[in-house]
């Protein structure tokens, strides 16, 4: 007849099923991303990673990156790997945080006073470059190059 299992293994048994597929899942459509930032004005401070991958927030909505990851800084450069990134269309915005505020400096008229960068080493005319211009697309493990000169 029927025998009675008991709840414990039955939740075990769903959460070894769930904790496979998800394994599974992640692992065919993540991939990992390595940013190289080179030529850093000093060693000062850290840099400070924005990862987008929606073009409404990009450059300016830090907050509402899909990512942020600061680094340190070592003979002007640094080397960030970022892992388990779905597949998809991105963009990458720098920060050199010399003093680091986590704030990005401007002076008086808003200009920044600290170094910012982006992917495809994108820059903007009177303003941020847009996300189309700095948008890559990750379908595989991938690395990256930003020049902050």
């Amino acid at each position: 007849m029927f025998k009675i299992i008991s709840m414990p293994l039955i939740l075990g048994a769903f959460l070894f099923v769930l904790m496979f597929n998800s394994q599974n899942l992640m692992s065919k459509d993540a991939v990992q991303l390595t940013v190289k930032i080179t030529n850093t004005e000093s060693n000062n401070g850290q840099l400070v990673i924005y990862l987008h991958n929606n073009p409404d927030y990009f450059p300016k909505e830090k907050k509402k990156a899909f990512r942020v990851i600061k680094s340190k800084i070592e003979k002007n450069t640094a080397k960030i790997i970022i892992k388990d990134i779905p597949t998809g269309k991105y963009a990458i915005a720098v920060h050199h945080d010399e003093n680091g505020n986590n704030e990005v400096d401007t002076n008086f008229l808003g200009i920044p006073n600290e170094d910012l960068g982006a992917s495809n080493n994108a820059k903007g005319f009177m303003g941020p470059p847009s996300f189309e211009d700095a948008s890559f697309l990750i379908e595989n493990d991938k690395t990256i190059t930003i020049n902050m000169d």
